[in-house]
């Protein structure tokens, strides 16, 4: 199964490598991104290999080697190689630990199994949401696609610890939030109640815009938002806080056809800003839904966090094509390690 996963990773990463030509300096946000995204996977890859040296456990082990492979193929590699084609020199690959001694023979800290498989969710944790910030900060399609193939491989890699973990009984998880057997626990039930209220909010924006404009082609995407992306992931949250027993609050008041196009009372957003103003809430919500996601333990509120985060990905990136095209976009400055 681990194999199978970092061939598939594979494959979407080095199609990329042979037709990436850098066409023009990628600004300083994009070239942040990249080198944090090099150097916490260069963290990573010591910090597994320490662990490989403080356990002797097979099935740990296996998936202690797959972290180390995915972080190479699908961070690492693809980082240092933008980077120099950028003209960047990247920072040298700490030595190997483990040629240093045997598995589960580590020297001075010794970890358990369980402190282990913790510790890498805890990680993981971190990771996901630092990468979802390194999507919502590029403007460069063909970097986003490194970012999103990272994420999306980091998300398998969290549910197969995950797994472990709930199977050995050595997550910390938040007590049960009813008495049903395989009840929602107390951290999801938070997490998708903040969902519910997020979209309430984007309901009232995505119409107050809509009402700000006449621009057709705007008008498109912000009811693409609405009626793609927003209302029928409201419905999915209420849908299974309903069955899990929990009432929901009402939705707010339509606010659609209460004038015409590009007319309300007071003040007026100019097209570009309601862009940017979609872009920043957008960012906002792609780390939202990490950020549940992380805290998720039950695999159907896992499943349907992945799903919302895809679908928000994808509008992302059509409404990104839409501010490139409007030159709307205010991006940190370019920035080039070359001379002349």
């Amino acid at each position: 199964m681990l194999k199978n996963m970092f061939k598939n990773s594979v494959k979407k990463v080095l199609p990329f490598a042979a037709s990436a030509v850098t066409t023009k300096p990628m600004h300083s946000g994009e070239i942040y991104y990249m080198w944090e995204t090099l150097t916490s996977g260069l963290n990573l890859f010591s910090l597994v290999e320490t662990y490989m040296m403080n356990t002797s456990d097979t099935e740990l082990h296996l998936i202690l080697e797959g972290i180390i492979k995915g972080a190479e193929l699908t961070r690492i590699n693809p980082m240092e190689r933008m980077l120099k084609e950028e003209g960047f020199t990247v920072p040298p690959r700490p030595p190997s630990k483990i040629l240093q001694g045997t598995p589960g023979t580590g020297q001075e800290i010794k970890l358990d199994d369980d402190e282990v498989i913790r510790d890498l969710i805890a990680w993981g944790q971190v990771l996901l949401k630092h990468d979802i910030r390194a999507v919502g900060a590029t403007s460069k399609d063909s970097l986003r696609q490194v970012f999103k193939d990272i994420i999306f491989n980091d998300i398998k890699m969290h549910g197969l610890l995950l797994a472990l973990g709930k199977r050995r009984q050595v997550l910390y998880s938040s007590p049960p939030a009813t008495a049903k057997d395989n009840s929602l626990n107390m951290g999801e039930v938070a997490t998708l109640w903040d969902e519910l209220g997020a979209r309430d909010i984007s309901i009232v924006n995505l119409e107050t815009y809509i009402a700000n404009t006449k621009d057709p082609e705007l008008i498109k995407v912000l009811k693409i938002g609405l009626n793609n992306v927003v209302l029928p992931q409201l419905k999915q949250i209420e849908d299974l806080l309903k069955q899990e027993g929990f009432s929901v609050p009402a939705r707010p008041p339509k606010r659609m056809g209460q004038g015409p196009p590009g007319q309300v009372n007071k003040i007026i957003l100019g097209d570009g800003e309601i862009i940017r103003i979609l872009i920043s809430a957008m960012q906002v919500a792609m780390y939202h839904h990490i950020e549940s996601f992380t805290m998720a333990i039950r695999p159907d509120i896992s499943q349907l966090l992945v799903g919302f985060l895809k679908t928000e990905i994808k509008f992302f990136e059509q409404v990104i094509s839409l501010a490139s095209s409007r030159n709307a976009l205010y991006n940190p400055p370019v920035v080039t390690s070359r001379q002349g």
